[in-house]
C-alpha cells in the first residue's frame, strides 16, 4: 500500500479504539478508499470490501473471510431463494475449537453465529449497526436466545462447515434471525434462534421507526427473492409468521424440579462486551460458573440446548444471587432453570436461563420450560425461595414444585444454614 493508503487506514482505525485485532489485509486494499476501510473495521474484519462496488446484491462478492477458528472455502451464496427457508450460507474449513470436551462449546459457537450475524447484516441489508445508530438514531436489542445440538455426535476436528443465516422481518419492531452449523454431509450440528427488536437509542423503547425498519426490511426480501407481491410472497410471509412463535413441543404437564440450589456468581470483565454488559455468547458458560458455585456439578455433562432471556444490563463487577431449579431424575438429562438475582435489588430478576445436560441427542426444549423462563415466573419463584413455600404450578408461576427439596452448599461446605433465608 502506498503511505497515503496506509494513514487513511490508521486514520478509520482510531475512530475504533475498542476494535479487537483485524486480519491481515488483501492486496486489493491497495485500491481502497475511506468508505471501504471503514465497512472493513466497522464489521471487525468480517467484510472484506471489493474495492469498487459494495452493493449487497452480490452476494459472492461480499464475503466475510474471517471469523475465529475458521477460513472461508467457497463463495457466500443464498440458499433457498424465494422461500420462508431463504438464508445466506457461508462455508468455512473451520478448526473446531468450538468443540467442549463433551460436545459443542457453545459459547464458542454463540461468538461465531454473532460474527455470521453481523456479516450477514452487511451482507444482505448493506448496513450495521453503526449506520443504523447514526442514521436512524435505533439500535437492534437481543431479547432471547435458544441454541439446541441437533446432531448425534460432534463434528471432526477439523471439518467444511457452514454458517446458515436467515433474517427476517415480519412486522414492526420485531428483527428474529436463525442460524445452524452444517456439516460437510448437510446434517445440522446445532441451530439458534435470536429475538430481536428494534428500540430507540434515546428513549430505549421500542422504536416504530418504518423508515428505519425499511433499511432493513427492503434489501433484505429482495435479496431472498421475497420482495414481488404475488400469491406465493404472501405464503411464505404466513410460514415467516409461524416460525417467529418459535413454538416448541409440549411435554404435556408443567416444569416439575426436584431440588432447589442455591449459590452466587460475580460477573467478570471478560464477560462483557464494549457495552460494558455481559456478552450473549457468555451466557451458558455464567450459567456453568453459577451452577459450580452452588456445589453441583452436572453442568460438566454434554450441555444438548440452551435458552435466555435479557432482562437488564449486567456490567462487570455485578454481584448475583444464584437460584437453580433442577429436574433431575427421569432419562432426559438434568433440566435445570437459573435465576440470577442482582444481590442490589432485592428480588430483582436480571437474567433467566433453562439449561440441559446429558440426556439424549438431539438436544430438545419444551414449551413448557420456555414458558416457566419469563420474568413474571422468575419473580414468583424468587418470593417462594424467600419463603420456603413449594407450592403447585399457577398462572403466574407455571412451575409445580411441591417435589422440590432444598439443597444448598450447606451440603458441599459446612455453616451454609437451612432452610434458605429469605432474599436480602
Amino acid at each position: 500500500m502506498s503511505p497515503a493508503t496506509e494513514e487513511l487506514y490508521r486514520t478509520v482505525l482510531s475512530r475504533y479504539p475498542d476494535c479487537p485485532d483485524l486480519p491481515p489485509l488483501p492486496p486489493r486494499a491497495a485500491r481502497w478508499g475511506e468508505e471501504e476501510f471503514e465497512l472493513f473495521v466497522s464489521s471487525m474484519g468480517l467484510i472484506f470490501p471489493t474495492g469498487q462496488d459494495v452493493s449487497p446484491v452480490d452476494v459472492e462478492e461480499v464475503t466475510p473471510a474471517f471469523a475465529a477458528g475458521e477460513k472461508q472455502s467457497g463463495p457466500v451464496n443464498i440458499k433457498g431463494l424465494g422461500s420462508s427457508e431463504a438464508c445466506l450460507v457461508i462455508p468455512s474449513q473451520i478448526y473446531m475449537e468450538d468443540r467442549a470436551p463433551a460436545g459443542l462449546n457453545m459459547e464458542s459457537i454463540l461468538t461465531k453465529f454473532d460474527r455470521c450475524r453481523a456479516a450477514a447484516l452487511q451482507t444482505i441489508c448493506a448496513t450495521n449497526l453503526r449506520e443504523m445508530a447514526d442514521g436512524f438514531g435505533v439500535g437492534i436489542l437481543l431479547s432471547d436466545l435458544c441454541i439446541i445440538i441437533e446432531a448425534e455426535k460432534p463434528p471432526d476436528l477439523i471439518s467444511a462447515a457452514d454458517v446458515e443465516s436467515e433474517i427476517d422481518l415480519p412486522k414492526l419492531p420485531l428483527v428474529p434471525s436463525r442460524q445452524r452449523l452444517v456439516d460437510a454431509s448437510g446434517a445440522t450440528a446445532c441451530s439458534a434462534t435470536f429475538g430481536q427488536l428494534l428500540v430507540d437509542l434515546k428513549t430505549t423503547r421500542l422504536s416504530m421507526n418504518q423508515d428505519a425498519y425499511n433499511q432493513l426490511k427492503l434489501p433484505c426480501d429482495r435479496i431472498f427473492g421475497r420482495d414481488i407481491p404475488n400469491a406465493a410472497t404472501l405464503a411464505v410471509r404466513e410460514k415467516l409468521a409461524v416460525k417467529v412463535e418459535q413454538k416448541h413441543p409440549d411435554q404435556g404437564r408443567p416444569f416439575t424440579p426436584d431440588s432447589y440450589f442455591r449459590g452466587q456468581y460475580v460477573v467478570a470483565p471478560s464477560d462483557c462486551d464494549t457495552y460494558n454488559t455481559l456478552y450473549h455468547p457468555k451466557v451458558p458458560s455464567v450459567c456453568e460458573h453459577a451452577c459450580l458455585s452452588t456445589g453441583q456439578k452436572f453442568c460438566c455433562e454434554t450441555a444438548t440446548a440452551f435458552f435466555s432471556r435479557f432482562l437488564s444490563p449486567l456490567p462487570p463487577g455485578t454481584t448475583l444471587n444464584v437460584h437453580m431449579f433442577a429436574e433431575t431424575r427421569g432419562d432426559r438429562g438434568t433440566r435445570c432453570l437459573y435465576i440470577l438475582e442482582d444481590e442490589d435489588k432485592s428480588g430483582s430478576c436480571a437474567l433467566c436461563a433453562f439449561a440441559v445436560y446429558g440426556g439424549p441427542l438431539p438436544g430438545s426444549l419444551y414449551d413448557e420450560e420456555i414458558q416457566a423462563t419469563t420474568p413474571k415466573s422468575a419473580m414468583a419463584l424468587l418470593k417462594a425461595a424467600s419463603s420456603g413455600a413449594w407450592g403447585e404450578p399457577s398462572k403466574a408461576c407455571p412451575v409445580d414444585l411441591r417435589k422440590v427439596t432444598v439443597k444448598g452448599k450447606g451440603d458441599h461446605h459446612p455453616g451454609w444454614q437451612l432452610p434458605v433465608s429469605p432474599v436480602h
